[in-house]
């Protein structure tokens, strides 16, 4: 009988012991965020969410990291193409049957600026087709319906206090790999932000030629 509950204790404890995914995830996540704060001393854990990533879900690190890339380019080729516009509007305002000297300044001095910003979004807008080209792999790898579970989605919520004084929430998007020991990913609410922001699906209507040519299907 001493035996048996000798035992029955044994296995308590080791079951005790056993730490819960959502406690492996935190014990990697919050290392990483005490690193990054202004005042780490500051930290208090708030919550954890944790779910499984799997190949084709929209979850995947590798598109989510994609995305912002293109999302950055994106709201870069956006900010040239209305700088090259401001700078046609303003160069033509100095356009006359006749011009002093000053007219003639301000008109080449714009038309620069124009042509320049006109210069950078074509080369966003080629590095952006190029992304897609580069990537073409991975978005068929996504496309194909295997739905293969590749680690681990946490999001993480905690509070902190800002060079300020002022405690505030913070909160953070981790991937970790399928034996939770180690962080693949990490995204910021900024980040997720920036990306929702750029207005991915225009890409289609701005760059209908580009993706002609990049799809092949003439679609």
């Amino acid at each position: 009988m001493r035996n048996v509950i000798f035992v029955m204790i044994l296995v308590l404890l080791a079951s005790c012991s056993v730490k819960t995914n959502e406690e492996k995830a935190r014990d990697l996540i919050e290392p990483e965020v005490k690193v990054n704060l202004i005042k780490p001393e500051s930290y208090e854990f708030a919550q954890i969410q944790l779910d499984s990533c799997f190949s084709d879900s929209k979850q995947n690190p590798e598109v989510i990291a994609f995305a912002l890339k293109v999302a950055r380019l994106f709201n870069e080729y956006k900010k040239y193409v209305s700088d090259a516009e401001k700078a046609e509007s303003a160069m033509t305002l100095y356009a006359s049957d006749y011009q002093s000297a000053h007219s003639k300044q301000q008109q080449k001095k714009f038309k620069a600026e124009m042509e320049k910003a006109q210069r950078k979004a074509t080369d966003t807008k080629e590095e952006i087709v190029q992304l897609y080209k580069d990537n073409k792999k991975m978005f068929e790898a996504f496309e194909s319906g295997k739905h293969e579970f590749i680690g681990w989605v946490a999001v993480f919520g905690y509070r902190a206090e800002t060079a300020g004084g002022l405690k505030t929430m913070g909160e953070g998007f981790f991937y970790l790999n399928k034996d939770l020991t180690e962080i693949t990913n990490r995204f910021t609410k900024e980040d997720i932000i920036e990306m929702e922001s750029a207005k991915l699906g225009d890409l289609k209507y701005e760059f209908e030629d580009e993706f002609k040519d990049l799809l092949g299907d003439g679609q």
